[in-house]
């Protein structure tokens, strides 16, 4: 993670995703921590914003109750694979961000992953082959 936290992408990525910071604030309302009674207080997305982009770097206990929803809601808790393994292609980039300051991969360095069509799987061409005469071929379209 930077030292100076994420960056504003980041934060607007994570701003975006209202079950992640609905459910940030709602698991430091009701922790015991110091910051239990200011989070308990707020509902609106800019002010649970300001809180958290104001405390993730002060505060450990956020800072480690913020990584944890990403992990787990986000991720589902599978941070111990390659992010290509995660199937998304084309993610955006706050959501990069923080794969790298939960795993230290970054995916950008990573070389995608192209699935190649399975061999034993059947394509149309194999359906098709020596197919019967279409409506065409029979009584010169009029069917028969």
């Amino acid at each position: 993670m930077a030292r100076s936290g994420p960056p504003a992408y980041a934060w607007d990525w994570f701003a975006r995703q209202r079950l992640l910071w609905r459910e940030a604030r709602s698991r430091l309302a009701a922790s015991g921590s110091s910051a239990a009674t200011r989070y308990a207080a707020v509902d609106e997305r800019s002010e649970v914003l300001a809180l958290l982009r104001a405390d993730y770097l002060r505060d450990e206990h956020v800072r480690h109750t913020v990584d944890a929803v990403v992990t787990e809601l986000t991720f589902l808790g599978r941070t111990q694979v390659p992010f290509a393994a995660l199937g998304l292609p084309s993610a955006p980039r706050g959501l990069r961000w923080w794969w790298t300051a939960l795993t230290g991969e970054d995916p950008d360095a990573t070389p995608a992953v192209r699935r190649q069509p399975d061999p034993a799987q059947l394509s149309l061409d194999d359906l098709v082959g020596d197919a019967a005469p279409t409506m065409d071929d029979v009584h010169e379209g009029y069917g028969g």
